[in-house]
């Protein structure tokens, strides 16, 4: 993303107005830390007190940041507004997702059972949306996870490769 800067720039997130990208460090390198890069100015800042912190996404009003420590053991919100960190569940999260409203972050928990949750950012109130015990996740560090338009969850899923199929999708 910036070929001057040698720190890895990995998981990078639009703030909603479009003029800077929020990007974090590799989960296995220990200095890492979340940056923002002023698209206009080319110019790099790190959030404060966001060292160890990796995976950002920036919420859909750009009030909130969410990250997650490098022990993936909690998810972390940033609040432009008061400039401070604060943990906002304590569990084991991955692969954080904004509601398309902002009222709620969704993530993989990896726990027994697997399965995907969800903060409400209101009141922190944590809710588990769907398990999915018997479901082989395909995909680069596990699967991953995406949100439809509607905020239902959207997993990859390994069946083994006997079989591959295609899916023609037309927009209405």
């Amino acid at each position: 993303m910036i070929p001057e800067d040698l720190q890895d720039q990995w998981d990078a997130s639009w703030s909603p107005d479009g003029t800077r990208i929020v990007f974090g460090g590799a989960y296995f390198h220990p200095p890492t830390a979340i940056r923002i890069l002023d698209v206009k100015t080319h110019q790099i800042s790190t959030l404060t007190g966001s060292n160890g912190l990796f995976s950002p996404y920036w919420s859909p009003d750009g009030r909130y940041v969410v990250a997650m420590p490098l022990d993936s053991r909690g998810l972390m919100l940033f609040d432009f507004f008061t400039q401070r960190w604060e943990e906002i569940a304590k569990v084991t999260p991955g692969w954080p997702r904004w509601s398309r409203t902002g009222d709620y972050v969704y993530f993989l928990h990896w726990e027994e059972p697997p399965s995907v949750m969800r903060v409400r950012i209101r009141d922190r109130k944590l809710e588990r949306v769907v398990d999915f015990k018997n479901l082989g996740q395909a995909g680069r560090f596990l699967g991953g996870l995406g949100l439809a338009p509607d905020d239902s969850p959207l997993l990859t899923r390994d069946i083994g490769t006997q079989d591959i199929y295609a899916l023609d999708w037309q927009a209405p």
